[in-house]
């Protein structure tokens, strides 16, 4: 058997059991399982970005992940989601995939599938096997489980009434460390009080 190739359930961590407003702290994963105990970058963004944006979001990710002893986490479903996965994923870093259906139904890329296996990624997700579809409701709750499981977060496009700006507004609220580019797509997130995104305000979130 590979190492972490079985899906399975388990306990939640401590400190994310609020997540759960109540209910059994199940999660379901593949893989490395130890990722979890890493210092975890979140990484979210709405759908809405601009050609400025996607190049000042690939210039920051390349610079993030050199930093040493931090793993990354997030959904990777958005346009600018999924350019800093390519960014992560050309790299030797750690990296959580947080799933929105169950993950007997989610197929990974042949990539993905290779970092499991080498114990350099986890997929985890809060859906049980019995989950048949993806929801609105499952994926908003993927993106609140990224926001838990981080240290600190990076939010890469977060323009007025999206999902992403409701959902940093309230980490910020709980005193999370959220960062964002100095963007006009962000300017309500950073009146909010998001730090401003460079290498060293992250490097400091996360000692």
């Amino acid at each position: 058997m590979v190492r972490g190739s079985e899906v399975r359930e388990i306990e939640a961590p401590p400190n994310i059991r609020s997540f759960f407003h109540g209910k059994p702290p199940s999660l379901w994963c593949r893989g490395d399982l130890t990722i979890l105990n890493h210092t975890l970058l979140g990484i979210i963004s709405a759908r809405e970005i601009d050609s400025e944006l996607a190049l000042e979001s690939s210039q920051l990710v390349k610079q993030l992940a050199f930093i040493k002893d931090v793993s990354f986490v997030g959904g990777w479903h958005s346009p600018l989601e999924e350019q800093a996965l390519r960014i992560l994923l050309a790299q030797e870093v750690s990296i959580v995939f947080c799933v929105s259906k169950a993950l007997e139904r989610f197929i990974p890329s042949i990539e993905v599938v290779s970092r499991v296996v080498q114990g350099q990624a986890l997929l985890l997700t809060h859906c049980s096997p019995k989950a048949k579809r993806i929801t609105r409701d499952a994926s908003m709750r993927r993106n609140e489980l990224v926001v838990e499981l981080a240290k600190a977060v990076l939010v890469l496009s977060a323009p007025e009434g999206s999902a992403s700006l409701k959902l940093a507004r309230s980490a910020l609220g709980r005193g999370k460390p959220v960062h964002t580019l100095e963007h006009r797509l962000n300017k309500d997130l950073l009146i909010a009080g998001a730090v401003p995104a460079t290498l060293e305000t992250i490097e400091e979130a996360l000692r």
